[in-house]
This record gives C-alpha cells, structure tokens and sequence, in this order.
C-alpha cells in the first residue's frame, strides 16, 4: 500500500465547503475569489498540499465528486510535491471556534 494525496477537479467543485470540515489537518482551503470565467458562483476549494498527509477523510463529504485520490509514487523524486506550483491565495477558516462551524 502506497502513500497517497487528495486533488479537487475545480470544475466539479461548486464551494459547498463540506470537505474543509473534514480535513483534520486544514489542507483543504477557499480561494480568496472565484477565479474569472468559472461556471459555478462560489469560489472552489484548493488543496494545500504541503498539508495533506493523505489521509483521505474527506473525500467522502464531496457531493460531486470533485476530490480524488492521487498516489505518490514512491520514489521521493517523483512526488507531486515538488512539483513547482505557484501559490494561491486562500481564506483561513475558523474551525475551533464556538459557533463557526457549531463543532466547538
């Protein structure tokens, strides 16, 4: 068994946030603002993949389908992650609050 990582289809992705919740490491993030030209009005959800440890929890909470497992391979120099991707800039989200998220 392999490691593994999550990836968003952005034109599934309607920005329901579901699957934030279900990220115990907060890798899964809202963009600051719709990207220009997306078909659904709120703005997706990225993977911060320098968080995700692939665990996979919240591929479940999607209900479109937009997250998907992706393996690592595993020789280190193959790894998705050093793959150079330009940052995008995302909302924090308050998670352990009282109230946000009604969790807490």
């Amino acid at each position: 068994m392999g490691q593994s990582m999550v990836a968003i289809v952005q034109d599934d992705c309607t920005g329901c946030d579901l699957c934030i919740y279900h990220c115990p490491f907060e890798a899964l993030l809202p963009l600051v603002e719709n990207p220009p030209g997306r078909k659904h009005a709120k703005r997706p959800v990225v993977v911060e993949e320098n968080r995700c440890v692939g665990c996979l929890s919240c591929i479940g909470s999607c209900p479109t389908d937009a997250l998907h497992e992706v393996a690592v391979p595993p020789l280190a120099l193959d790894s998705p992650l050093l793959q150079a991707n330009e940052p995008q800039t995302t909302v924090p989200v308050l998670r352990w609050k009282k109230r946000p998220t009604r969790w807490a």
